[in-house]
């Protein structure tokens, strides 16, 4: 007997209601709204409300330039000076996804070769696969020219013979692929069409302005400073000078590899640098592999638009930072946890339907499950390792997080058998450390046996370190941790992060709070919000708050801020929406392009741009550069490590390393304050010099005091020390450089208090104005 009908109650969901059309369309309109009225915190002379403004003068200047009165030599044909660069990445990146190709058909990957998930994850693999290989080589003193080229083209070989025979085999789909129904063909051309459109411009900006040269002080100390000295030595090895070159370097080997492939140290770089581009490429593909998957089509188009739209994208592409890797693989990664978990769910339901007692077929599918399973998770720890391997804070962001999210699931999902829940679950253990070890633990064997410490130069007080003292690390430690954990930051750091940022796009944390009102997939949104939420207070609460640090959470916004564009189908909604993308697009455009979003100087001759943004991040370089110096004679470097445009051999040592000039003319007094240190004999210091071939010292003293006003730096450098060495002979006296005055009225207040208190000496007067000295270079005399 069937039950009676039970009576239906009708519910209007978010989706079809107007009052929350309405809303969300007001929320969006206010958002705007606050957002443009916030001026740039880096470049503060300029308020958002200017460039909308002056939005279509921007725009036209765009597509049509004013002239110049004294142009520099630029355009179109200058183009084909790439083409070595373009050359070189493309071997590259052939070579790595030829790697990553058979790499995850080993490990079992059940997608076809050629699908976008498939490819997302062939190019993470491949391309941490190439990092460890160049790590090898530069270790073994064996990355010839020759060599690289021979490797990554039969890497490149073998991988297409891979895909392409795997691609003949009937190969089944992850399960439970679920997309939301297509709309007609037109329309999805039109669609993806402008989303297309509004793409193409921020891609085309980071393809070419990735290949001019880096003006960006972390760049030029070590993400170039570090393979460039590699380069020249002929192998890696332990650099005491430079604590940054001991960190883990995915990225940076890219770097060296290309170095190694051109064949040139300054050229190399550019071309790491259009490999490095390409991270935000695969970030967008790996954004609209998951949401396409979970939310639809439309869903993954606007998702991967909002992402390559947004200006921090643009900048991390056009900068060698690590930003943009480890973007990629806190994506990636989460990407195939993602489908992990899918696979646990489609494991567990069938352990859960199926009979007490079950035959020899009944079985293939739980175990083929497990076979994808565990296949997943592998790819999930080696892009998880791979996250760690492009800096330390990835074990925060990345391994961790996801390393427990894996296990968690797999607990709670495997309810209905408790002793396959254990054992699943501790192979998932077992298989995912073991995936994060093969591309992060190279590096930490390589600083465990440089060292002695396998996280160098993190967590002294443990493991210690070679060229490491109490001083240092104390130092270290208070340069790379919070100032203070008050409440009232944590609610302006919101802000920052979600308002306020120069490079910020106003769709991404405007749109990304409506993927609540999203009926599909409820589960998912909250678990990505929790992870948005997670990867913001792990960045406030351990890092010292960088801008750029909280970068990797934009990928998890942008899915979700694709969601939060297609939450209702409303035609009302629809073109709400479609006017705020494309107003912030343009917007965003405009920001990245005008010169707030770095170099866009985007077809300048190469050659005269290498010598421009020289002498522009160091005139004194570019003096000493001119002045040709001998075979034997070398430069001391005080102050300064911006040193990547040096074309002569130069001794330095970072801000984090012991004072090299210091170590050199300081008589050892281990208990007396730096600032009373005595100088060893005149004779003593001609000697050293004389014994380390130096012709010339350069004192950087901006950068001298920036650091004692930052990071602090050792008292014992002065003025008073350099004329000292000058009256004694040592030193002749510095030479004239226009270029190194600084009016004093354009320092801060505490920045002149400081100069004042510590070298008044550096303040001179011309012209009847008062000028900071803020170079000098010095000949040793002969």
């Amino acid at each position: 007997m069937n039950d009676p009908p039970r009576p239906q109650h009708t519910i209007s969901i978010p989706e079809d209601n107007p009052i929350f059309v309405r809303g969300a369309l007001i929320w969006l309109l206010l958002f705007f709204i606050a957002f443009i009225s916030f001026t740039l915190p880096n470049n503060p002379s300029i308020s958002r409300w200017d460039i909308v403004t002056n939005l279509p003068y921007l725009l036209l200047d765009l597509i049509d330039p004013l002239p110049e009165e004294n142009p520099h030599p630029a355009g179109w044909s200058y183009f084909p000076q790439r083409f070595p660069l373009i050359g070189i990445a493309l071997v590259i990146l052939t070579g790595a996804w030829g790697l990553g190709q058979i790499v995850t058909r080993l490990i079992r990957i059940p997608s076809a070769p050629f699908t976008i998930e498939r490819t997302v994850f062939a190019y993470g693999v491949g391309i941490s696969s190439v990092s460890l290989l160049t790590l090898g080589g530069g270790l073994l003193g064996i990355l010839s020219q020759i060599l690289c080229y021979l490797v990554l083209g039969l890497s490149a070989l073998l991988g297409g013979i891979s895909a392409y025979t795997e691609s003949k085999r009937n190969i089944s789909p992850t399960p439970s692929l679920k997309q939301s129904p297509p709309d007609t063909v037109s329309q999805e051309t039109i669609f993806r069409g402008a989303c297309c459109l509004l793409i193409f411009p921020f891609v085309l900006s980071m393809f070419l302005g990735s290949m001019l040269p880096s003006t960006d002080f972390d760049v030029l100390e070590y993400h170039f400073g570090g393979p460039k000295e590699f380069y020249q030595q002929g192998y890696i090895g332990f650099l005491p000078h430079n604590v940054y070159t001991s960190f883990p370097f995915l990225t940076e080997m890219l770097t060296l590899l290309a170095m190694s492939l051109k064949a040139d140290w300054y050229f190399g770089a550019q071309a790491g640098k259009l490999v490095l581009m390409s991270f935000s490429l695969f970030t967008a593909l790996g954004i609209f592999a998951a949401a396409r998957r979970w939310f639809g089509s439309e869903t993954g188009w606007l998702a991967a638009t909002i992402y390559l739209t947004t200006p921090w994208t643009y900048r991390i592409s056009i900068i060698a930072l690590t930003e943009g890797a480890l973007s990629f693989y806190l994506m990636s990664s989460l990407l195939a946890l993602m489908l992990t978990i899918q696979i646990l769910k489609s494991l567990s339901n069938s352990r859960a339907d199926r009979p007490h007692t079950l035959d020899s077929n009944q079985e293939v599918a739980p175990n083929k499950n497990l076979r994808h399973l565990y296949g997943y998770t592998c790819l999930t720890g080696l892009l998880s390792g791979s996250a760690m391997a492009c800096k330390y804070p990835g074990v925060l962001s990345v391994v961790i997080p996801i390393g427990l999210a894996l296990l968690g699931f797999s607990w709670a999902l495997l309810k209905h058998d408790k002793q396959q829940r254990m054992s699943v679950t501790l192979k998932l253990a077992g298989i995912f450390s073991l995936g994060t070890l093969l591309t992060i633990g190279p590096w930490l064997l390589k600083n465990l046996w440089e060292t002695g410490n396998p996280v160098y130069p993190l967590l002294y007080s443990v493991f210690g370190g070679v060229d490491l003292n109490d001083h240092l690390n104390t130092k270290w430690k208070g340069g790379h941790s919070p100032k203070s954990h008050n409440p009232v930051d944590l609610g302006k750091n919101l802000i920052d992060v979600t308002m306020k940022s120069d490079w910020l796009s106003p769709l991404l944390f405007s749109l990304s709070p409506l993927a609540f009102l999203k009926q599909q997939h409820r589960r998912l949104i909250y678990w990505l919000w929790i992870y948005v939420g997670f990867l913001f207070l792990s960045w406030w609460v351990f890092t010292h708050r960088i801008d750029r640090f909280w970068v990797p959470m934009i990928p998890v916004v942008s899915v979700l801020a694709g969601i939060g564009a297609t939450w209702s189908s409303k035609r009302s909604w629809k073109t709400g929406a479609f006017i705020a993308i494309l107003a912030a697009s343009l917007f965003n455009l405009c920001v990245a392009t005008s010169g707030l979003g770095g170099n866009n100087a985007y077809l300048d001759d190469l050659n005269y741009a290498r010598k421009f943004t020289a002498n522009l991040t160091g005139p004194e370089i570019m003096q000493l550069n001119q002045m040709q110096l001998g075979p034997n004679q070398v430069v001391l470097s005080v102050g300064d490590a911006e040193l990547f445009n040096a074309e002569f051999p130069v001794i330095y040592n970072t801000v984090f390393d012991h004072e090299v000039f210091k170590q050199w003319t300081a008589k050892p007094e281990p208990d007396v304050p730096d600032k009373l240190l005595s100088m060893k004999s005149a004779n003593e210091i001609k000697e050293k010099l004389k014994a380390e071939h130096i012709a010339y010292i350069y004192v950087n003293w901006a950068e001298v005091l920036r650091y004692r006003r930052s990071y602090g730096f050792t008292d014992y450098v002065t003025p008073a020390r350099f004329d000292q060495l000058v009256k004694e002979g040592v030193l002749q006296q510095a030479l004239p450089n226009r270029f190194s005055y600084r009016k004093l009225d354009s320092l801060s207040k505490l920045d002149r208090k400081e100069l004042l208190d510590w070298a008044p000496e550096l303040i001179v007067e011309r012209e009847g104005e008062r000028y900071f000295i803020t170079a000098q270079i010095f000949p040793v005399a002969p």
